[in-house]
């Protein structure tokens, strides 16, 4: 088989498909819930923003 043949084969799969099942909740030892999606988005994007805007009022603040 040439290379180019080789590189547009399929790859192989070294378990067969339907063995590993995962499951898609939240794990039970993180310290925060996903019950109220809207509320952790917002707390998310607020903690997240913060942070990024941190270093950036910080400088403004010296400046």
């Amino acid at each position: 088989m040439s290379l180019l043949a080789a590189s547009r084969a399929a790859p192989l799969r070294l378990t067969p498909r339907g063995v590993a099942h995962f499951n898609h909740a939240a794990p039970p030892h993180l310290p925060f819930s996903f019950g109220n999606r809207n509320a952790f988005r917002a707390k998310y994007l607020a903690f997240v923003g913060l942070g990024f805007a941190l270093p950036f009022v910080a400088a403004g603040w010296q400046l």
